[in-house]
C-alpha cells in the first residue's frame, strides 16, 4: 500500500511540473488488449478440497479495450491517462463422490472491472520515427458488481463478491511506438498488472446429492495479469480537424 500511495505521489508531482510548461503535443488514442494468466505473475492454479469433494479454479484469457490521452512535454517524456474496460475469465472445474459414483462439474464465469490508468512514458529513439516505449504508472479500479455462477450440472455453486468497490494496482509496460505525420501513431507492447489487494472474495459449494453441500473457505481473488496491448493515437492534422 505505502508503495503505491509513493507511486501516486511522484505522478502528480511530475504531472504538475510538466504542466507548468508549455504542452507540445496532444493526442487521442485507442487501444485494445488480452489479459494472458501466467503464473510467475501469481495467477496459478487453486486447487480447493473438502470432506467430499473439490475444485479446481484457473484463471482463463481475458480483454481489455478503451480510450487513451496522451500529452507530449520532451522528444523523451509523456504523460497518459484514460478508461479502459477490463473483463478478467475464469473457469471452476470439481468433481464429488456419493453413493452412486463420481460427479464431474465446470463453471465459468467473468469478472468485470473499469480502471483509469495513469502512466509515466519514456522513450528511447531507435529510428526514423520508432521508438522504444518504457511505462510505469497506476490504476484506480471500480469493480462493476458481484458475480454469481452455477455448474453445467448445479453441483458448482459459486458467488464471488466485490472485495471493494474501489481498488488500486501498479503498471508497468516495454513496447515499440512507430509514428506518421498522415497515418497516427502506432503502439504495440506488453505490460504487467497488479493489483494491490484482492479484487474479489469467492464463496463456493459443491452439491454432490447429499442434503448438506460442501462449503469452502472464502478465497480471496486476485486479478495480477500479463498482457499483450494495442494502441493507435490519431494524426494531429486528424484531431485538429473541426
Amino acid at each position: 500500500m505505502k508503495i503505491f500511495y509513493l507511486i501516486c505521489f511522484l505522478f502528480f508531482s511530475i504531472s504538475l511540473s510538466a504542466q507548468n510548461n508549455q504542452e507540445k503535443e496532444q493526442h487521442i488514442g485507442f487501444l485494445v488488449g488480452t489479459m494472458i494468466p501466467i503464473n510467475n505473475f501469481g495467477v496459478s492454479s487453486i486447487e480447493l478440497s473438502e470432506n467430499n469433494s473439490n475444485i479446481t479454479l484457473n484463471n482463463k484469457i481475458g480483454y481489455n479495450f478503451g480510450m487513451v490521452f496522451k500529452s507530449i512535454f520532451t522528444k523523451s517524456f509523456s504523460l497518459e491517462s484514460g478508461i479502459v474496460f477490463y473483463q478478467r475469465n475464469f473457469r471452476l472445474t470439481g468433481s464429488s463422490s456419493n453413493l452412486l459414483g463420481v460427479l464431474r462439474d465446470t463453471s465459468f464465469f467473468s469478472y468485470i472491472s473499469y480502471g483509469i490508468p495513469t502512466q509515466g512514458i519514456v522513450y528511447i529513439q531507435l529510428g526514423n520515427k520508432l521508438f522504444l516505449r518504457n511505462s510505469i504508472g497506476f490504476n484506480i479500479d471500480f469493480y462493476a458488481s458481484s458475480v454469481a455462477s452455477k455448474g453445467i450440472y448445479f453441483g458448482i455453486d459459486h458467488l464471488s463478491e466485490r472485495a471493494r468497490w474501489i481498488n488500486g494496482s501498479i503498471t508497468g509496460s516495454l513496447g515499440f511506438e512507430k509514428r506518421s505525420d498522415q497515418l497516427g501513431t502506432f503502439y504495440f507492447g506488453a505490460e504487467v498488472n497488479i493489483p494491490i489487494s484482492a479484487i474479489a472474495v469467492t464463496k463456493l459449494k459443491y452439491n454432490y446429492g447429499g442434503n448438506n453441500p460442501d462449503r469452502y473457505e472464502n478465497l480471496f481473488l486476485r486479478g495480477n495479469y500479463f498482457g499483450i496491448q494495442f494502441k493507435y493515437y490519431l494524426p494531429k492534422n486528424l484531431e485538429k480537424t473541426p
